[in-house]
């Protein structure tokens, strides 16, 4: 009967994860700012028919290579210009590592293994995130995991002296595609991780044959720098783009904290003990007892590639200046094999250690459920506590309805909690082992299907709505203004239209800004359209959304516009 079901483990991981990762994915809006940003780009790229030259509100955009915007480009070709076409392919790149990490472990771990693994890896909060919003952190992941497997076999194969450098070939083709993801990282940390590997293993000698170093090189070059150059030889002014690039958004992230996303050294535990739920608390049992040891056992090599890899990946972040959650997913397959391999064992040898993780990954998701419980009392206290700034945030405007959604996601997580606490308190690794995963996909589940879309309907869609109304107030070459509401390129993608913001300081020039031409209609929150009436403003509210107005000042040019 196990044989049976390790047949059927492919198509087990093909059904349900296709079913987390994909299911209502284009049901929400995109979220400002980066998926609303990398929507919008590959939006005006596709209208444009402009494979090379990114640009963002009509000007030239080269914060992020190119990976993602031709994926959401092909995106759009199969299912439209909407938030499925912006994230489709970013789904199917999680189903594909989920898979590469289950196919590549199973001959070295075993089947067992190899697929608890793949559940633990999909089933993470973090890494459903990552695959259903679209964003540059699944491509790189899907990359690297990728070139991490077909190098590693690559080396086995010349460890057995089976050749072994097309695998390699192929790897180094990999971190090229990972580069054109999200820049240099996509070849320093499966390089540095590489020889870290090798020296580990005694194999050093192999980066330096021949037929391994140069043609890997010349195909990571290739691929990797491939658009670089192109746009160099194409943009009007040149490789000056190459500045802003890496200068700003490599070495500049690194070295200094950029928009104000910076954190302490332990940041990314924080981060890992929410967005790896409910395994977190294990990962120092599984690094203690992590196969890694052994330079015989392929299996232990095969681990130890991972772990190099996923403490290299680790170590930068923590150092770098510039910190958001979405850097760290590189390292879920390296933490997802250790937590597995864990797992796939007959007795617990240290009962007080397992015991206290259980509780702490009880206690960290109760806590999650009590947040989630007390959302509409805190919610209605809000104002209050945040007394005339409360009237500037758009949400509060308006009363707050989140309707059952929070009770229900908060009964979930509650019961959850119980749920494993009774599970280790019974000392069975197997029983231990299926509740946590139960668990992990019950809370990805409740966040993604319930907590989500009742954001969405809150924070976002009010937004997507009047951008939406805008664009049948305006011309196709019309730009909306953005009196006070900065930072939403998804207005732009929901609008089809260029904005252009406006601050609350240069109030008594708005109605100068909607002289101009392209310009008719406008977006503010309504604290900032009742400061445009109390100034006597001649202003005309179109519509209004969720604590957002749609509006125009009067006496402005409306010709060819929709009433």
């Amino acid at each position: 009967m196990s044989k049976i079901i390790e047949l059927l483990y492919p198509l087990i991981l093909l059904t349900v994860f296709s079913l987390l990762l994909f299911f209502h994915l284009g049901d929400t809006t995109v979220i400002d700012y980066d998926e609303g940003v990398y929507a919008e780009v590959s939006r005006e790229m596709y209208l444009a028919g402009e494979p090379v030259i990114p640009t963002l509100n009509g000007e030239d955009f080269f914060e992020k290579p190119p990976m993602l915007y031709w994926a959401q480009m092909l995106g759009y070709k199969l299912f439209g210009i909407n938030p499925l076409g912006a994230r489709a392919v970013n789904g199917l790149c999680g189903l594909i590592t989920i898979l590469t990490v289950f196919f590549s472990a199973r001959a070295p771990l075993g089947s067992r293994t190899a697929f608890n693994t793949a559940v633990i890896l999909g089933s993470s909060i973090l890494f459903v995130y990552l695959s259903r919003v679209a964003m540059t952190d699944m491509l790189l992941t899907m990359f690297l995991t990728i070139c991490l497997v077909t190098s590693w076999y690559g080396v086995e194969r010349a460890i057995k002296n089976q050749g072994g450098a097309f695998l390699f070939w192929i790897g180094c083709l990999a971190a090229g595609c990972a580069m054109l993801s999200k820049g240099a990282v996509g070849a320093l940390f499966p390089a540095t991780a590489a020889v870290i590997y090798l020296l580990s293993i005694k194999r050093i000698g192999l980066l330096f044959r021949k037929d391994w170093l140069l043609p890997g090189a010349f195909i990571l070059v290739m691929v990797g720098f491939s658009w670089y150059l192109l746009l160099g030889f194409l943009h009007p002014e040149g490789f000056g783009f190459m500045k802003d690039l890496f200068m700003k958004h490599h070495v500049g992230r690194f070295s200094s904290a950029m928009e104000g996303h910076s954190g302490p050294f332990y940041y990314y535990l924080i981060v890992l003990a929410i967005g790896f739920l409910p395994w977190f608390s294990y990962l120092p049992v599984a690094a203690i007892h992590a196969p890694i040891f052994s330079s015989q056992d392929p299996g232990s090599r095969f681990v130890r590639l991972f772990v190099i890899f996923s403490i290299t990946v680790f170590i930068f972040f923590s150092i770098a200046a510039t910190k958001l959650p979405n850097y760290i997913l590189p390292v879920l397959p390296g933490l997802a094999l250790i937590t597995a391999a864990l797992f796939n064992r007959e007795q617990i040898k240290y009962p007080i250690i397992w015991l206290a993780a259980g509780w702490l990954s009880a206690v960290l998701i109760g806590l999650l459920g009590v947040i989630l419980a007390a959302a509409p009392v805190i919610i209605s206290y809000l104002p209050d506590l945040l007394g005339e700034n409360s009237r500037k945030a758009p949400i509060l405007a308006e009363p707050v309805e989140l309707g059952y959604a929070t009770w229900l996601a908060a009964l979930l997580f509650v019961s959850t909690a119980v749920m494993i606490i009774r599970s280790v308190r019974k000392r069975h690794v197997d029983q231990i082992f299926q509740t946590l995963l139960l668990s992990s996909f019950i809370i990805s589940a409740t966040i993604f299907f319930i907590v989500m879309p009742s954001y969405d309907r809150l924070m976002n869609l009010p937004l997507a709505r009047l951008a939406t109304e805008a664009a049948k107030h305006t011309q196709a070459d019309e730009r909306i203004v953005l009196y006070n509401v900065s930072d939403r390129p998804s207005v732009m993608f929901a609008s089809n239209r260029r904005t252009v913001y406006h601050s609350d300081r240069h109030l008594q020039q708005l109605p100068t800004r909607f002289e101009e031409e392209d310009i008719s209609v406008g977006i503010t929150t309504n604290y900032y359209y009742s400061r445009l009436l109390s100034h006597s403003i001649a202003v005309h509210e179109i519509d209004r959304q969720g604590g957002f107005v749609l509006f125009k000042i009067m006496g402005a040019s409306t010709e060819g516009v929709t009433p």
